[in-house]
């Protein structure tokens, strides 16, 4: 568990005013025997170091921070002593990169919305809010997480026992910082017994409140509309962070949920204009993942919308010829999704035309699917930004799906995929900032990140093939910072033309980042190439391969996929081995 998740499971961290390092250790075991193990000593006096020193060693499981840091020469001193995370009252760019360099938590003070996006332009999503009470309260933090919906405040200032649960219960809030438990009379004092009583009556406060959201969670009815739905999705994220699921069943079930499209393309690298003829078939993001899995003895089941004419009835035998469960797809609607491709060739681009809307999916309703039915037995489900991207219908019910999926349990996976012919960057970066929040795997290729949330690699120009390896670390390193997630894969793919790439990518987990190796692809189609890469991924976790082997089978299972016609990766688990593990010469198996 991480140190922010640390705090947010706490919910409240004492700030602790010493002027004598020798009232340290006594004051943590006040706060440790009330019920809270967790300490923010400020840099208003000369003792703090030596306090956090004390803290720390006598007392090494405790969480121990120091606030009031102004300067890097504080948050210098602070890190020597032992400090686990560091507070700021504002936002002061050189402490904050102090603290990113060492990899140090840090939570700096905002106060308006254009400190916080300078706080995201570093990637931080966890701010204090001070002094919070003088700025106007919960009220303004409700404001300002309209907006900013990815943004956690921990509220400092103000913040007393009779106001605690208020601002604890908006789902915006990951903790609070108060020292109405530590007065500085009781500390004189050494009234350490008083202390320990308040805080323990703090600690009851924040257990009672505890126990209500989880019943709360437990019998609400509708957890995805309004105010209940924004309730949930934080919730959905806390929860990620702190179960962080490691182990699946031998026989794991996988549900994804998309967009299934009939697929035109004329005979080989013949451009629209000259051919006479069309080839039809079928694919889609989260179809296709669906159908590798299944190749890969995953049991699969994949859930849209189809119309219930013969094109319809033609998208549900195309999965179910590969072994995909279709039960739970819904039938209505007046079409099919269509998209016609041009292959490319050399240096000429392939071209890719959408006629896909107002497909059945597109339309669909709430009523269509019942996700509690959907996800029974199931341990993982998948999506892609392109299904919320299509209307605010399908994103009102990957809302629904992912709010269902992480009451279950379930590992949520989630390619970004942005699509800039279905939805602006805009209005992306708000819907799936708000998604995201329920994600545990994150997928991405070397622009999405960019062009959903704003996050650029530096040095890298992928026109040109360019591709800088330790400014992906940085990226994946920020959407972990910002959104939580347990891991990021980032595909990199180099094109050099339409027909020559260099395909790899890399894996970024527990704060340590693992590349794949890098292959040469000639290019038979490219298009489902990363929804073979994120089904590569999903099925070695799915069977506990270590990161390594994770990413090396993925990329391998990618790389095969560009060698295959057609949407779907019609390859098996012997095979992507046999690549990963180094066999890339394309010999004749007899």
């Amino acid at each position: 568990m991480t140190i922010i998740e640390q705090l947010e499971k706490i919910k409240l961290i004492p700030v602790a005013v010493l002027d004598n390092a020798a009232d340290a250790e006594p004051v943590a075991k006040a706060l440790i025997d009330g019920g809270l193990p967790c300490a923010e000593v400020t840099f208003r006096t000369d003792a703090a170091a030596e306090a956090i020193r004390k803290m720390r060693t006598a007392f090494p499981d405790m969480l121990v921070g120091a606030g009031t840091v102004l300067t890097v020469e504080q948050a210098e001193r602070a890190a020597a002593a032992g400090a686990q995370f560091i507070v700021s009252p504002g936002f002061n760019p050189k402490v904050v990169e102090f603290c990113l360099e060492r990899k140090l938590p840090i939570v700096p003070g905002v106060s308006s919305p254009t400190e916080i996006e300078a706080a995201l332009g570093y990637g931080l999503t966890v701010l204090k809010f001070f002094p919070a009470e003088a700025l106007g309260g919960l009220p303004m933090i409700k404001a300002l997480s309209a907006p900013y919906r990815s943004v956690r405040f921990i509220p400092t200032g103000g913040i007393n026992e009779q106001n605690l649960l208020q601002y604890l219960k908006h789902p915006a809030i990951l903790a609070c910082g108060g020292s109405w438990m530590l007065p500085k009379e009781l500390i004189t004092a050494h009234d350490f017994t008083q202390i320990t009583a308040l805080t323990a009556a703090a600690a009851k406060k924040i257990s009672a409140l505890q126990h209500t959201d989880s019943c709360a969670q437990t019998t609400s009815q509708n957890p995805a509309t309004g105010k209940a739905h924004e309730a949930a999705a934080h919730r959905a994220q806390a929860a990620k962070q702190a179960a962080a699921p490691v182990s699946y069943p031998e026989h794991p079930r996988v549900v994804t949920f998309g967009e299934i499209m009939l697929r035109l393309a004329p005979p080989g690298y013949t451009r629209f204009v000259q051919t006479e003829t069309f080839g039809a078939t079928y694919g889609g993001a989260e179809a296709n993942v669906a159908v590798s899995l299944a190749n890969y003895g995953i049991d699969a089941s994949f859930v849209t919308k189809l119309p219930v004419h013969e094109i319809g009835q033609a998208a549900v035998n195309a999965l179910r010829r590969f072994g995909v469960h279709t039960g739970h797809i819904a039938r209505g609607g007046n079409r099919i999704g269509i998209y016609y491709l041009e292959k490319g060739a050399s240096q000429r681009p392939s071209k890719v035309i959408y006629d896909r809307l107002p497909s059945s999916i597109s339309e669909a309703e709430p009523a269509d699917f019942c996700w509690d039915e959907i996800f029974k037995g199931a341990s993982w489900f998948h999506f892609t930004g392109i299904t919320p991207a299509l209307s605010a219908k399908t994103a009102q019910l990957c809302r629904e799906a992912c709010a269902a999926a992480k009451a279950r349990g379930l590992t949520v996976s989630c390619d970004l995929n942005y699509r800039k012919k279905l939805w602006s960057k805009e209005k992306a970066r708000e819907v799936m900032q708000e998604l995201c929040g329920y994600v545990d795997v994150c997928i991405a290729n070397e622009e999405d990140a960019a062009d959903v949330f704003g996050i650029v690699s530096h040095n890298t120009d992928i026109h040109s093939g360019k591709l800088n390896r330790e400014g992906y670390e940085e990226v994946a390193a920020a959407l972990t910072q910002r959104f939580g997630f347990r891991t990021v894969a980032i595909t990199l793919r180099e094109s050099l033309s339409a027909s020559d790439n260099n395909w790899s990518a890399l894996l970024y987990e527990n704060g340590t980042a693992y590349y794949s190796k890098k292959y040469a692809v000639r290019i038979v189609d490219r298009v489902g190439g990363g929804d073979s890469f994120g089904a590569g991924l999903i099925y070695a976790a799915l069977k506990g391969y270590t990161p390594q082997d994770r990413i090396e089978f993925a990329t391998a299972a990618s790389c095969l996929k560009h060698s295959i016609e057609g949407d779907f990766n019609a390859v098996s688990v012997d095979e992507v081995k046999l690549l990963a593990n180094g066999n890339a010469s394309g010999r004749v198996q007899r």
